[in-house]
């Protein structure tokens, strides 16, 4: 293993959790989900205003407008691009089951410019959402840049 740096997060083994630890193994998770203190969740919440996604930018210019969850859209003059897509109502592994969104993206796949290039960082279900993906083929056909091994 590579030696990275020490710090109160890192061990140089494993990372740490210093907020409220409750120990390991399942029986932490379910500790944790029933002592944790936490403010309730909203059952939705309303997007505000859209930005100008088909404006002109000029050659000097970039615009990064947050869509939702790990997706941000990217665009230049010439070129359009999004980080981990998810346009499901559910990131989850299973379409039945798992959390609903509580805001909806912020941009609708309708809105959306021409997508050249579409970033995964990883094969995380909720950050590879496979619907999304499929639909944005069939859209745009971007390049799509995955990293070697996820």
């Amino acid at each position: 293993m590579t030696n990275y740096p020490k710090s109160d997060h890192f061990d140089g083994q494993r990372f740490l959790n210093l907020q409220d630890p409750v120990g390991n193994g399942l029986g932490a998770v379910f500790k944790m989900l029933l002592t944790s203190r936490r403010a309730p969740w909203p059952d939705y919440v309303p997007n505000s205003r859209l930005p100008d996604l088909h404006r002109s930018w000029g050659v000097d210019e970039i615009a990064v407008t947050f869509v939702n969850h790990a997706t941000v859209l990217v665009q230049t003059r010439d070129f359009n691009f999004l980080t981990d897509p998810v346009w499901s109502d559910r990131v989850s592994p299973l379409r039945w089951i798992g959390p609903h969104r509580h805001r909806a993206p912020g941009v609708t796949l309708d809105e959306l410019p021409r997508i050249d290039l579409v970033l995964i960082s990883h094969n995380h279900y909720d950050h590879l959402d496979l619907d999304t993906v499929l639909e944005l083929e069939r859209r745009f056909h971007p390049r799509f840049v995955v990293p070697l091994v996820i």
